[in-house]
């Protein structure tokens, strides 16, 4: 009766460890995933980011700039019809560009390794700041390389190739680059037509008076702080007044023990089902076993169910203002993330299996013990004096 209980209460904690062990598998690779840099930075890299991104940032720019969020819900404009100023928006320079335009002008000046090298820079120091107790340092972008870059021979020839996408001067327009050639002007002045040959000497100093007018508004370095990191550097989840983000902090400091539930419950099943060699392997080998081949198959079947669910749950709420390009590289960067996620899980999951069935196995070749530890000796055995 005492060993049929003692099996009972076992299978019990068995199941709780499975459960726990399956949980704690997936919540410290997210942590230790999706708190790392390298995750992104690899993750940017896989997904070509660097050379993709000043193509569907131009897609944006030019959607953004003929976009009317009236035409597509004119119930929103009923209170609020807008500005009434055809001219208001960008410039007209601007607006004649296409997206192949703006791609090369962006990839011109935002080259794919200035870009790797700022960003993985800014990935660096917010993941340090968040897996640090001490209070949160300002994020710091240098600008110098680029601001050098404008002032260069790379600025000049990107504000020659955007002069050039300009229709032909008229007449009125030459006079107009003529007396800003002798009272001065902005870069509205020379930049709304493409002038002939014979003017570019009267351009071209008014180009690079402009670029540099430009250049010096840049700083040499950009520093912003993340609004969402607790300035005070507190860890103490009662002082976050039920803001999430800082909650999230807190329980990670809680998951650090939460590895000691599943050990205790592997712990609690020894000592209610354990009692030979041959028990240990069963009772470990089989929920070890369980726990790796659920884990397994969880992290098989999330990535192509998340693939197909988060782009249609994600699209439903996604502002109309944004391209389905620029949406679909958002989507493509989850997915690249969350596999290193999963892969992590699988690899630790396949172990886990493996030596939970070669646990499994191995307690069938021993051969059972004909006493057990806890089993009550018979009454003739007891030494009668």
């Amino acid at each position: 009766m005492m060993r049929t209980c003692g099996r009972f209460i076992a299978g019990v904690f068995a199941f709780l460890f499975i459960v726990s062990a399956t949980l704690t598998l997936l919540l410290y690779n997210l942590d230790a995933t999706l708190l790392n840099s390298e995750t992104y930075k690899m993750a940017l890299i896989e997904e070509d980011i660097y050379a993709r991104l000043p193509g569907f940032v131009g897609q944006q720019i030019q959607h953004g700039m003929t976009y009317d969020p009236c035409l597509e819900s004119p119930d929103q404009c009923e209170d609020d019809p807008g500005p009434e100023d055809p001219e208001a928006g960008p410039p007209a320079y601007f607006r004649i560009l296409s997206d192949d335009d703006w791609e090369h002008l962006i990839a011109t000046l935002l080259e794919p390794e200035w870009l790797q090298t700022t960003v993985e820079s800014v990935l660096d120091q917010v993941f340090e700041n968040l897996n640090s107790d001490a209070p949160p340092e300002p994020i710091s972008v240098s600008l110098a390389e680029l601001k050098t870059k404008l002032t260069g021979e790379v600025g000049y020839q990107t504000l020659l190739a955007l002069l050039e996408k300009q229709p032909e001067c008229t007449p009125e327009q030459i006079l107009q680059l003529s007396e800003a050639q002798l009272f001065g002007g902005e870069m509205d002045d020379f930049l709304l037509c493409n002038p002939p040959e014979i003017l570019m000497d009267v351009v071209d100093p008014l180009m690079r008076e402009a670029i540099q007018s430009a250049a010096s508004g840049i700083p040499e370095e950009m520093t912003f702080e993340l609004p969402f990191l607790d300035i005070s550097g507190s860890t103490n989840i009662q002082e976050f007044g039920g803001d999430p983000i800082q909650s999230v902090f807190a329980a990670r400091h809680l998951l650090r023990f939460a590895l000691l539930i599943p050990i205790t419950f592997l712990l609690l099943v020894t000592i209610f089902g354990v009692r030979s060699i041959r028990d240990w392997l069963l009772w470990w080998g089989v929920p070890l076993m369980f726990t790796g081949l659920i884990s397994l198959v969880f992290s098989t079947l999330s990535l192509p169910i998340l693939g197909w669910v988060v782009p249609r749950l994600i699209g439903e709420t996604a502002p109309a203002g944004v391209t389905p390009e620029l949406f679909s590289i958002g989507v493509d960067l989850g997915n690249a993330v969350f596999s290193q996620v999963t892969r992590k899980i699988m690899v630790q999951a396949g172990v886990m299996a493996a030596i939970g069935f070669g646990f499994t196995i191995s307690a069938f070749f021993v051969k059972p013990a004909n006493k057990r530890f806890g089993d009550t000796l018979p009454e003739n055995s007891v030494h009668q004096e």
